[in-house]
């Protein structure tokens, strides 16, 4: 039997019955007077800091509000209560700074590495040096970091440093946040953290968590080496390579470390001109939120044969599952017409021989040079970015479908499953289980290992 989560309005209501059994338990009971019980209730229930804000917004439309707006403030107040809640529990030493070196891979994996490296800051009390990361070759999607120089993009050229700063500084006002051009410190001491050494550590996987910390870890690592961090001392710098940004926030019972790890997703927004990219897609007249499917196809060279199936396979599966939600979506509308179909791939052959099988079928496919087909500047920005970059106007594009179909091992398709739920992290296949979550995403497997990739994606 498929075990139901209660829906938010079922806890609502639940809670309100409790609630009003306490009052009359306290008033029969003569314990006090209404005022009293009214003070008692008011004190013993605090209110839920789920991950909404205090206009109702849906996660997925406050995640694309706060990220991919187009105007540039920053002045503006996230509401973040829970990664607030997390800084205020930490006891901060103001001389340690962590400094995560070279966040590499795609770029969702990079996203993924420097949510970690925030959540290791707080959880080791320590001021934060935004981390620069690798470029991915373009032409040869394999190659992340195949020169030095490959690793000196600084933070600021994918991601909005002010934006992070100030709204990071608001959560936690304890931290310093340096830029990740690194401040000279001549007199800081650098230490090397390894997790090799923690027993049971495995590589990308998530190791350490609520009960296994990565500050007891730091603190051992740091008498072995007799630093000290006291008031006395000069700074001392934690260097942590990419491999090891691997901090699960999901072992927590209370679920206070899932939530702040999704709040900071709310930090990670992209470069102006890359916003504004995504707003002119985003105004194209057959993408208006949640007016058609999106379908994240994973064909490009360097996976196909290796990780994932190839285009007639994917293909034939997306569209397969395309008709079951076409159907859906037909009856709802009430017009008897097929939603267009957004499709994000950096292989452009592949996009058009799933444009063609589509067609058989009845759908039309749009892609971002087809939408901006007559947007000549626009097109000229595209060409000039790189593999990931485009990816990202993308992702932001798929995010806003009305049902959204990825592959599992894809960090680019489970973040995607992540931020599309209410919940913050995908609850399952919407075919199939009772979606309160509205996630509506699906995620194939694929034909390897792949669907097994570092924590918290």
């Amino acid at each position: 039997m498929q075990l139901q989560h209660p829906t938010t309005k079922q806890v609502s209501i639940f809670g309100t019955i409790t609630l009003l059994g306490l009052l009359a338990i306290w008033l029969v009971l003569g314990s006090g007077s209404y005022n009293g019980a009214l003070h008692f209730l008011t004190f013993t229930v605090a209110p839920e800091k789920d991950l909404h804000n205090n206009e109702g917004l849906g996660w997925r439309d406050r995640y694309y509000q706060e990220v991919f707006d187009g105007s540039n403030r920053t002045s503006d107040t996230i509401l973040t209560p829970n990664l607030a809640e997390l800084c205020q529990a930490i006891t901060w030493r103001p001389n340690l700074y962590l400094n995560c070196t070279r966040v590499s891979a795609g770029l969702f994996n990079q996203v993924n590495e420097i949510k970690n490296c925030v959540r290791m800051a707080i959880d080791t009390g320590a001021n934060l040096i935004l981390p620069s990361s690798s470029e991915r070759d373009s032409k040869s999607l394999n190659d992340f970091h195949t020169n030095d120089s490959a690793w000196k993009r600084q933070f600021r050229h994918s991601w909005d440093e002010e934006h992070i700063m100030f709204h990071l500084g608001e959560a936690c006002p304890q931290m310093k946040i340096l830029p990740s051009d690194e401040p000279s410190m001549p007199n800081a001491t650098h230490v090397l953290i390894d997790p090799k050494g923690s027993p049971g550590f495995k590589e990308y996987l998530g190791h350490f968590d609520g009960t296994r910390t990565f500050r007891d870890y730091v603190d051992k690592t740091l008498n072995e080496k007799n630093v000290t961090t006291n008031s006395n001392s000069s700074s001392v710098v934690l260097e942590i390579e990419w491999t090891f940004l691997v901090l699960n926030p999901e072992n927590d019972p209370t679920g206070l470390d899932w939530r702040a790890w999704t709040e900071i997703s709310l930090l990670i927004r992209p470069i102006e001109s890359h916003r504004r990219l995504v707003q002119k897609l985003s105004k194209a007249e057959h993408l208006r939120k949640d007016s058609y499917i999106g379908v994240h196809l994973r064909v490009e060279h360097d996976a196909v044969g290796k990780w994932w199936d190839d285009i007639e396979l994917q293909a034939s599966k997306n569209l397969n599952s395309i008709d079951v939600v076409a159907k859906k979506f037909r009856e709802q509308r009430g017009d008897g017409k097929n939603p267009f179909i957004y499709v994000a791939c950096g292989d452009k052959q592949g996009i058009d021989r799933f444009r063609e099988l589509a067609k058989l079928r009845g759908y039309t496919v749009l892609d971002k040079w087809g939408v901006l087909a007559n947007d000549t500047e626009s097109l000229n920005e595209i060409d000039k970015l790189s593999f990931d970059e485009r990816g990202l106007l993308d992702y932001a594009i798929l995010l806003n479908s009305y049902f959204f179909l990825g592959t599992l091992g894809s960090s680019f398709s489970y973040t995607l499953a992540n931020m599309r739920s209410d919940r913050g992290r995908f609850p399952g296949t919407s075919f199939v289980v009772d979606d309160t979550a509205k996630s509506f995403s699906h995620l194939f497997m694929p034909p390897s290992g792949r669907a097994h990739f570092a924590c918290c994606l």
